[in-house]
């Protein structure tokens, strides 16, 4: 369920919010009535919200903005009770006995009993949830929201909610806790809260993309996770590409990404795997690094020494690459086949590899330029210097795998009249198609060969 959440500091300007509210984007409302500077139970129940609400009067010391003491504040609870809200958030810092009042004052409303760490993740969630369950023990939501430093505190979230049941919501704050809100359906009670306007904490979605770009009101329990490894991540398009599949083929499956640092990708797959994430694609800088880390990888992993797709089995991930066929593949839609083609390539990272492992055995020639010469590739060959450029004449195909901040003058290039030029890179601005399309080349950026290989991880994940 989406929830909506609105903070207004007059009744008045909540009125107007509520009235020109997009009803049809939410399931439920929070009014987080502690930001009100006017106050008033009278004022509250005067309101017409469209949908039935959460009542949230958060005290400043769990992260509100409730002014006034405590003792005023639970007789401003109980009026708010006798509203019969369908649902209070109630902070589990209260006692035992207010709690229990309270449910008496209006027994229809469920309680969403809630747990605030603004500055990290807890490192014992499940003493956390023992203590609120001793406080209210049956007949609640309990809700732990936590500041997520990194993936691997999300990855831990989400896991603790897979082991805790449906009547634990669990939220990770900040950017890299995204994926504990888009995933709320499949691993915990499906509760997730969306700003209508301004955002009420870090890291919230709006409803919109989530019904949109993510299938919101699909996932479910049986929902099959996929997502993207790497750092950064906010650049790939993926999850947009392959959700819009998953609904145009009806698949109850979802893709998210993760932000993953180096030193955390151990700890990241061995969580994912436990989490039961069925598949995963890699990118920069992961695709070299995830190998020792994997179960086995195909011909193709192997031979690139790369891989950008995982697929879960009960042992670990299978690593394979569909990179460089996905290259091969847009370079013959594009009209462009390698076949018979004198091929440059700038570059020998993993992405080069790729490319090479599939067009070796089609073109005439390959030569690769690298700033490290004499580097092994696939297909017995080897990188040369860049100083060898200036002797090697002109290419049919000239293929950039360089990183996007590559210091490299592109103008010195001898580009081919008539030939074509293929950036790897996608979804930003290329110096090395720029200057290309200044000599007459036929221009190519990466985003054919993105959407290629990630129809081949879809193959190999059985989308």
């Amino acid at each position: 369920m989406l929830i909506g959440v609105l903070r207004k500091k007059t009744l008045a300007e909540l009125d107007m919010a509520l009235r020109r509210l997009d009803a049809s984007l939410y399931d439920l409302l929070e009014l987080r009535l502690d930001s009100l500077e006017d106050f008033s139970p009278q004022g509250i129940a005067a309101l017409r919200p469209p949908l039935p609400v959460i009542y949230t009067l958060r005290r400043q010391e769990e992260g509100g903005g409730y002014p006034w003491s405590e003792k005023k504040r639970l007789e401003h609870l109980h009026a708010l009770m006798r509203l019969h809200p369908a649902r209070m958030d109630l902070e589990a810092s209260l006692s035992v006995r207010d709690i229990a009042a309270l449910r008496v004052v209006s027994p229809q409303t469920g309680i969403i009993l809630s747990r605030h760490y603004f500055a990290s993740t807890p490192p014992d969630l499940d003493a956390v949830l023992a203590a609120m369950r001793a406080r209210a023990p049956e007949g609640v939501i309990y809700k732990i929201a936590a500041m997520a430093q990194n993936t691997l505190d999300a990855l831990d979230m989400l896991l603790f909610c897979k082991r805790s049941g449906p009547a634990v919501l669990g939220i990770s704050m900040g950017q890299a806790g995204e994926s504990t809100r888009i995933l709320a359906p499949v691993y915990h009670c499906g509760l997730c809260y969306c700003p209508v306007e301004e955002a009420s904490a870090p890291g919230q979605i709006p409803a919109a993309t989530l019904r949109g770009t993510y299938n919101f009101a699909s996932l479910n329990p049986r929902t099959a996770v996929y997502g993207l490894l790497g750092d950064p991540v906010e650049q790939s398009s993926g999850h947009a590409l392959h959700n819009a599949l998953n609904k145009q083929h009806g698949l109850e499956a979802v893709y998210v990404k993760w932000p993953v640092r180096g030193e955390e990708l151990p700890g990241a797959l061995e969580r994912l795997h436990r989490l039961g994430v069925s598949g995963l694609s890699v990118t920069m800088p992961h695709k070299r690094a995830v190998l020792p880390l994997l179960a086995r990888l195909d011909e193709a992993a192997r031979a690139i020494g790369a891989a950008n797709t995982l697929t879960r089995t009960e042992q670990g991930y299978t690593g394979s690459n569909t990179d460089g066929e996905g290259a091969m593949r847009a370079l013959r839609q594009a009209g462009t086949d390698p076949e018979h083609k004198r091929v440059f390539v700038l570059g020998a990272g993993g992405a080069a590899a790729a490319f090479l492992h599939a067009a070796a055995p089609h073109a005439r020639s390959i030569r690769v330029f690298n700033r490290t010469p004499g580097k092994d590739l696939p297909a017995g060959l080897r990188s040369l210097s860049w100083s060898d450029l200036k002797s090697s004449g002109e290419a049919d195909l000239l293929v950039n795998a360089l990183p996007f901040d590559a210091a490299f003058d592109f103008s010195a290039l001898s580009f081919p009249p008539g030939g074509t030029a293929l950036d790897l890179s996608y979804n930003r601005e290329s110096a090395f198609l720029h200057q290309a399309a200044l000599h007459g080349c036929r221009c190519l950026d990466g985003s054919a060969m993105f959407r290629e290989q990630a129809m081949l991880q879809r193959d190999i994940w059985g989308l």
